[in-house]
């Protein structure tokens, strides 16, 4: 997987969806119809147009999903109090706000996630 940095703070959805369909963002952006903020269903649609398969639904950080698929879209609440998308693919996070890393993610709580079917 290819990091790819979010071009406005409003775009990390979209940097997610380019990082899982290998596209330019800017045609992901032209796809979406929108280079604002993006919610879970606005993603799960863009991930059925391009044809990647995922999980029927987000699924919330529990007791009986504790931690993330392997290779998910997760939904992020930042230490500065904004929700955010990243990914989690092969044990490395995907951030398009603040780059790879390895290790612990540090930047917020990961509350829910989208398994991802397509490697």
């Amino acid at each position: 997987m290819k990091l790819i940095q979010q071009p406005t703070f409003e775009t990390c959805g979209q940097a997610c969806i380019a990082m899982i369909t290998g596209k330019d963002i800017t045609a992901v952006i032209k796809d979406m119809n929108t280079s604002g903020s993006t919610g879970i269903g606005q993603l799960i649609d863009i991930l059925d147009f391009y044809g990647i398969k995922h999980a029927d639904r987000n699924k919330r950080i529990s007791k009986k999903n504790p931690v993330p698929y392997h290779y998910s879209l997760l939904t992020v609440h930042t230490n500065a109090g904004y929700t955010h998308w990243a990914i989690l693919y092969n044990n490395k996070y995907y951030d398009p706000e603040f780059g790879l890393i390895e290790g612990e993610y540090i930047h917020g709580r990961i509350t829910s996630f989208l398994e991802i079917y397509a490697d």
